[in-house]
């Protein structure tokens, strides 16, 4: 197994940041607080698309922010979104990982005190965050990011 397979899971998280949107304050207009934020964050989240991982914990923290900000409808699709950060960043630990230790692993070295099994773990938990659930959440929001805020966050 390549190392920087043990990403796929972050990645996909990634992506899916690329992909949100909605209204903190209640509304559902262009001008909202909330649009605001999704547009001010779309050069974090393309980053991440991109598949770079260098600021997937600036990304964890605005989705944590962007999730709370969720207009009611979109609660459920951003729930299923930011439980599947809360689980990454679970699973980081589980590994004896950080955030900075990301693009190392990218670059194929093992961080120091970091097993092969344990990165092999964390790969494997977090490809149980690709399933239908996941995918559904991150289109709805995608497309409330585009059709309210006018926002092309990417393919969702």
């Amino acid at each position: 197994m390549k190392i920087s397979q043990a990403l796929v899971g972050a990645v996909l998280i990634g992506a899916s940041l690329a992909a949100c949107s909605g209204s903190s304050d209640g509304g559902d207009d262009a001008g909202s607080s909330y649009c605001k934020d999704i547009k001010a964050a779309k050069p974090t989240f393309e980053t991440l698309a991109s598949g770079d991982l260098s600021e997937l914990e600036k990304g964890f923290t605005t989705f944590h922010r962007l999730a709370d900000e969720a207009p009611d409808e979109l609660k459920d699709q951003w729930k299923v979104l930011d439980d599947a950060a809360d689980s990454v960043e679970d699973k980081l630990k589980e590994a004896g990982l950080t955030f900075d230790d990301l693009p190392d692993i990218q670059a194929g070295k093992l961080p120091e005190g970091v097993s092969v099994e344990k990165l092999t773990a964390f790969a494997a938990d977090l490809q149980k965050l690709n399933n239908d659930t996941f995918a559904e959440a991150r289109t709805e929001i995608g497309k409330q990011a585009k059709d309210v805020c006018g926002v092309e966050l990417g393919a969702g």
